[in-house]
C-alpha cells in the first residue's frame, strides 16, 4: 500500500466520505514532493548509466591498447 493509498483509508474512518480541501491540498503536496524526488532520481540514474558506460568503454579500450 502506498502513502496515498494510507492517507485516504485514515481520512475515510470516521469522517465523511468526500476528504477535506486540507486534506486534498496535503496530498497533493505530497504527491508534488514525490513526482519530484522521483524526476530527480531518474535524472541520477541516467547519469549513473551515462558513468558505467563510459568506464566500460574505457576499459575496453585499454585492453585493445594492451594496457
Amino acid at each position: 500500500m502506498n502513502r496515498f493509498e494510507a492517507a485516504m483509508r485514515k481520512m475515510v474512518r470516521g469522517k465523511p466520505v468526500a476528504p477535506q480541501s486540507a486534506d486534498v491540498a496535503r496530498l497533493e503536496a505530497e504527491i508534488a514532493r514525490l513526482r519530484a524526488e522521483i524526476d530527480e532520481l531518474r535524472v541520477d540514474s541516467r547519469r549513473i548509466a551515462e558513468l558505467y558506460d563510459l568506464v566500460f568503454e574505457r576499459l575496453g579500450e585499454q585492453r585493445r591498447d594492451g594496457r
